[in-house]
């Protein structure tokens, strides 16, 4: 029996994944290794080779996804990424435009491949059912934790302002759909300034509990910028100028 402790879990599941037609996979009983291998000679009789999964199990990885996604347009645009021909493309195209949701899959993915490497291991008889559980246990599916944060936050702060709040718009990286978790989500908040001098300093102080309980929660910097209405539509800030020349309403 192979010691789970000595094998690179990761390793195998990538072999597992890899659809390469010119290239097999092995792994090595004797020290637990896994090697690619290009031909068709196996390098050692007691070498056993790692067949790649079907397109139907990573399909079905898609589908499973798509189905727990709470950020309801990605969910809506997924969905229609995996119908049909093309659907892996589709998909990872999808991704692209909302990163947070990205991120989440590669979780959900590398849960999901390296519970198939624990049970093809037991299927080959290298470990057994019970260490197979065990490593399975250890990789779940992660708890879908991909909702909207722009709208949530959004949602919250309309609470504390009521009617002020004429609008919320995302710019910067998030809106051009190249942020990641690295990078701060933008919100260009447009309250009402009828009669009410927008003071920016002291409405971000305003807003800090929000902001604060969005970033605990998702891990994600939240950067506001308060601008009034009138300020919006004259727009002599260039910052504003830029913020509403590529905003996206979330509202």
């Amino acid at each position: 029996m192979l010691d789970p402790a000595r094998l690179d879990l990761s390793a195998l599941a990538d072999a597992l994944e890899d659809r390469t037609p010119e290239v097999t996979w092995y792994l090595d009983p004797a020290d637990a290794e896994v090697h690619g291998v290009s031909g068709g000679t196996r390098p050692d009789p007691d070498w056993v080779e790692i067949r790649p999964v079907t397109s139907r199990e990573s399909y079905r990885d898609m589908s499973d996804f798509t189905a727990g996604v709470q950020h309801r347009r990605a969910a809506a645009l997924l969905d229609r990424a995996i119908d049909g021909r093309g659907s892996f493309r589709r998909f990872k195209n999808t991704l692209f435009e909302f990163p947070e949701v990205r991120d989440q899959w590669y979780r959900f993915r590398d849960a999901r491949a390296r519970r198939r490497a624990a049970d093809w291991l037991v299927a080959a008889g290298l470990i057994g059912a019970e260490d197979g559980e065990r490593i399975k246990a250890r990789h779940p599916d992660p708890d879908p934790s991909n909702d909207d944060v722009p709208a949530a936050v959004a949602d919250d702060l309309a609470l504390p302002y009521g009617p002020r709040l004429r609008q919320v718009l995302l710019f910067g990286s998030w809106a051009s759909g190249e942020g990641s978790v690295e990078s701060a989500i933008d919100l260009l908040v447009v309250l009402d300034d009828d009669g009410v001098p927008i003071l920016p300093w002291e409405e971000v102080r305003a807003m800090d509990d929000v902001l604060w309980q969005h970033t605990r929660r998702t891990g994600l910097t939240i950067s506001v910028l308060p601008v009034g209405q009138g300020e919006l539509v004259r727009a002599a800030d260039p910052t504003v100028v830029r913020a509403r020349a590529e905003a996206v309403r979330v509202r």
